[in-house]
């Protein structure tokens, strides 16, 4: 099982210059990409549905994980070096976004130097005559600018080798174990498609409480897919106990 710690994404008050590696330099990896599948080309560029638990689900669904993610604040929207990152990544999908939490419009003053010149006629006698005068000063005007904040964030995904069983778990929560009186149990959160689980008709929301008559805790899970091609496995679905069987290929079972 590929574990994923990405339980939810929040932006820091960071303030930035936007400079060409933020999306780097404000990288946060999620997990080892050693063993996921590289992409060689650009990223494609996918839209978040606004709920990301949602789309990380759906990404997984089709064999995609998160290998980590860059969120920061920037004075400006541009994404295009995101795209750049996540190729230095070898990810095979980005997800992007931006959002506009802050504007404020204010003057800027520019004072700039100035001249002025006066001309002086008179007589003085029958002689007329003519004097130019300058007088050098500064004038100051108000340009109004509009500052904009973005939060910015980019989600970058690679393929999951199609190894295990397909099953993305998540943390049991208090109430799980508290109502299974253990913690040795996996909480179900998504299935690839076409995995060993898919076709176990395993789903998400299932509590796996036994896998081959021991607890199913991660390590008698991980060590009855490697040693064992069929998993008896016992589970609680909608408060109901329900017994499957789960054959693990062998183009399946982890190196």
């Amino acid at each position: 099982m590929v574990k994923l710690l990405l339980a939810g994404i929040a932006f820091a008050a960071l303030a930035t210059s936007a400079s060409a590696n933020d999306w780097q330099k404000f990288y946060h990896p999620v997990q080892d990409a050693s063993k996921a599948i590289q992409w060689n080309g650009l990223p494609e560029i996918i839209t978040s549905s606004g709920n990301l638990i949602a789309d990380v689900d759906g990404m997984w669904q089709r064999g995609f994980a998160v290998v980590g993610y860059s969120a920061f604040n920037s004075p400006n929207n541009k994404t295009s070096d995101a795209i750049e990152w996540g190729s230095q990544l070898k990810a095979r999908y980005v997800m992007l976004g931006t959002n506009l939490v802050s504007s404020q419009t204010t003057t800027l003053p520019l004072t700039l130097p100035s001249t002025t010149t006066s001309t002086t006629n008179g007589n003085v006698g029958a002689t007329t005559f003519s004097a130019t005068t300058t007088h050098y000063g500064t004038q100051t005007s108000f340009i109004p600018i509009t500052v904009n904040r973005f939060d910015k964030l980019a989600i970058y995904f690679l393929e999951v080798p199609k190894k295990g069983t397909g099953i993305f778990p998540r943390n049991l929560t208090q109430a799980e174990v508290s109502s299974l009186e253990t913690q040795r149990a996996i909480a179900v959160r998504a299935i690839r498609d076409g995995s060993p689980a898919y076709d176990a008709n395993i789903l998400p929301g299932d509590l796996i409480i036994e896998v081959n008559g021991k607890p199913a805790d991660p390590a008698n899970w991980q060590a009855a897919v490697r040693s064992d091609p069929l998993l008896h496995v016992r589970l609680i679905r909608n408060g109901q106990t329900r017994e499957l069987s789960l054959t693990v290929p062998a183009e399946w079972r982890p190196d």
